[in-house]
């Protein structure tokens, strides 16, 4: 289970790698930046290892960030995730690479690489 947890992560920093560099300047032209300084700053946004808890239960976590992308899981209320970065889609909705820090009740495994919404987390 580690090896795929390792394996999904380096696939997931690929793509906010090759689509970070493109989501940029399309984030950009639709979503005014926010002021230097601010919370979330530019629309690529390394977090660290900032830990958040699922506030409902059935969060999707998907392949990448935005309701067109595949679902491969759900998490549940009260579980931990570690945030790796966000981003910030066309519609101006902050999405968070994430990974599970214990077995999710939906049975990702911990460990596990996903993207979920920012709004049901906290």
């Amino acid at each position: 289970m580690r090896r795929m947890a390792l394996r999904t992560l380096a696939v997931s920093g690929a793509l906010v790698v090759g689509v970070g560099l493109v989501g940029v300047s399309a984030a950009s032209a639709v979503v005014p930046a926010e002021p230097a300084g601010s919370a979330r700053g530019e629309s690529w946004v390394p977090d660290g290892a900032i830990t958040k808890t699922v506030t409902v239960d059935g969060l999707r976590v998907r392949t990448g960030p935005g309701t067109d992308s595949a679902i491969l899981g759900q998490i549940y209320e009260g579980e931990p995730v570690q945030v790796i970065t966000s981003t910030r889609v066309p519609g101006g909705q902050w999405w968070r690479l994430v990974m599970l820090q214990t077995d999710s009740a939906g049975g990702l495994p911990e460990g596990y690489v996903g993207w979920v919404t920012d709004s049901y987390l906290y």
